[in-house]
């Protein structure tokens, strides 16, 4: 098969430099995808800290002296619970508002009660495996990594499919990677029938 020379060293050029940027990548991926299949012996058991104030800070007051959405109030929560209230969710029930946040093995919820001034905040960490795991599913977090997951997707497909041409001059090295792969999908798809019987 004739190949494009042009075409093989600028895939062998793109192979070697993409194979340095995803090995950290490919690593990290590798690992949680270990400690996501086992995650029911790797997770720590969960760690509860409760924290209860009976005086509320001074912010910003509605018409019907309530307190309300404002940078305040997220700067408030940020410096006494560690919660960025833009990716949490507000709930304000008049005389409570409620503060939900989930992220990367971890779970918060602050509780103010207005009527009686009084702040109830509880957070449960699920330890180091759990937030390397929510990292691998890309869950409760923030669109930075999102994206990161994205693009290293994407530059694997290009390092395969340059690795892919790099196989075809060479025949007989194309037809033992042709042969290994279709083994390896047999195998995968006999494993995917097994599993969902």
């Amino acid at each position: 098969m004739a190949i494009n020379r042009n075409l093989v060293n600028w895939s062998r050029t793109i192979h070697v430099y993409l194979s340095i940027a995803l090995l950290i990548v490919l690593v990290f991926f590798s690992i949680t995808g270990i400690t996501l299949n086992h995650a029911e012996t790797m997770t720590a058991e969960p760690e509860t800290e409760v924290i209860t104030l009976d005086t509320l800070p001074d912010l910003p007051l509605d018409d019907n002296g309530m307190i309300f959405n404002s940078p305040e109030l997220a700067a408030y929560v940020r410096d006494q619970f560690g919660i960025r209230l833009e990716f949490a969710d507000l709930i304000i029930e008049e005389p409570y508002i409620t503060i939900e946040y989930n992220g990367p093995g971890l779970q918060a919820l602050v509780e103010i009660d207005q009527g009686l001034g009084e702040v109830y905040a509880e957070s449960t960490s699920y330890g180091l495996i759990a937030v390397l795991n929510d990292l691998h599913k890309g869950r409760y977090t923030h669109l930075v990594w999102n994206a990161l997951i994205d693009i290293s997707a994407i530059i694997l497909i290009i390092f395969s499919l340059a690795g892919f041409v790099l196989l075809l001059p060479n025949k007989y090295r194309f037809r033992k990677v042709a042969k290994y792969s279709f083994f390896g999908i047999v195998i995968s798809i006999a494993a995917y029938f097994i599993a969902t019987l």
